[in-house]
């Protein structure tokens, strides 16, 4: 019987195969077929009794581990965003402003205000778009290879790689989608143009986003990876971790922003606005993870008035300028920090991320 229960089985492979939609679809058929042979072959004519299941109790943390990836990181996401909301602009998008509001302690404050430039800020960048395009030849392999990865140019600064930081890769995966939601209902919101609208001489190299301009996705995500890799592996836990134009990490996030512009698909203010928005959601990750010692004061980002102290005026964007404008500008209004409520698995999570950090060596 079990002999021809296999011969069935193996006709209907056969027949299911003359329409299969690929190799992943045959190999998941195949294994589908195997088990059901080998189960046939294997089964007992009465089955025992049921076994009573005795479950252990885990942490959260432990039980993330123990799921699909897919699932433990939309577990992860709905922790961060059940925090975080943004307000729509008014209807005059001349005078656009957005909010990102983070649930804290005391209550809902507000974490970042993005004010929109002009469309006539805009045009004074698209001379320094045209400029940076002279650099297109020379940065083409990192344009191309970053515009679906960045964790890779990190990762090429500290030892952080692979199965040695499984928790940290979790960790980086997070502040980088966490970004990209904020960043796009935000960008939702304000609808900027983009440079090649206001010149065809642009002539973007990579094919231009759909989704408006400001603020930029990947300066988002590339100051959200270095602030939080700059936080995670500080020497000193009690202090802040600093943002200066020595650091390799924030080097590295400037150049990527950078390279948006030399693509020709963003403005510098653009990667201003994104670099703020990163530097404050990944320290709002990190007070969740109930790290104290880096606070994340609330901000009011002037988008009409970034490069009015500069040199020439010049609305450029370098990493430089960013850290003298952190240090107080009229484009910056820097207010009080705002208290995150700690989650206790994005606690856990940090912990463990830590914990590789201090193993990196063995």
């Amino acid at each position: 019987m079990n002999a021809h229960n296999a011969h069935n089985a193996h006709n209907a492979h056969n027949a299911h195969n003359a329409h299969s939609g690929g190799d992943a679809s045959f190999a998941a058929e195949s294994l589908s077929l195997a088990l059901i042979i080998a189960r046939e072959g294997i089964g007992l004519a009465v089955p025992p009794a049921p076994a009573v299941p005795q479950p252990e109790p885990l942490a959260p943390i432990r039980r993330l581990r123990r799921i699909e990836e897919e699932f433990a990181h939309a577990i992860l996401m709905f922790e961060m965003l059940e925090t975080l909301t943004v307000t729509p602009p008014p209807a005059d998008m001349a005078e656009a402003k957005i909010k990102l509001v983070g649930r804290g302690t005391s209550g809902d404050k507000t974490l970042l205000t993005l004010g929109l430039p002009t469309a006539a800020n805009f045009e004074t960048e698209v001379a320094l778009v045209l400029g940076y395009a002279d650099l297109r030849s020379e940065r083409l392999p990192e344009i191309t290879v970053q515009t679906a990865d960045l964790v890779s140019f990190f990762l090429s600064i500290l030892p952080l790689r692979g199965a040695r930081a499984p928790m940290t890769q979790r960790l980086l995966a997070l502040v980088m989608d966490v970004a990209t939601s904020a960043v796009q209902r935000i960008k939702l919101g304000f609808a900027a143009p983009r440079a090649e609208m206001f010149s065809d001489q642009v002539q973007p190299m990579i094919a231009t986003p759909l989704h408006g301009s400001f603020p930029s996705g990947h300066a988002t995500q590339a100051f959200a990876l270095a602030t939080l890799l700059s936080i995670l592996t500080r020497q000193d836990s009690a202090k802040a971790a600093p943002i200066h134009s020595d650091s390799q990490l924030f080097r590295m996030a400037a150049r990527i922003a950078t390279n948006r512009t030399v693509a020709g698909v963003h403005f510098p203010s653009d990667s201003a606005a994104g670099a703020i928005l990163g530097i404050t959601l990944a320290r709002w990750l990190a007070g969740r993870a109930g790290i104290t010692s880096e606070p994340c004061p609330s901000m009011n980002f002037k988008g009409k008035r970034w490069g009015q102290t500069a040199p020439n005026h010049s609305r450029d964007f370098y990493l430089a300028r960013l850290c003298e404008v952190l240090q107080g500008d009229p484009c910056l209004v820097i207010g009080s920090p705002v208290v995150a409520p700690v989650s206790d698995l994005i606690a856990a999570l940090w912990a463990e991320a830590e914990a590789e950090w201090g193993l990196r060596w063995s």
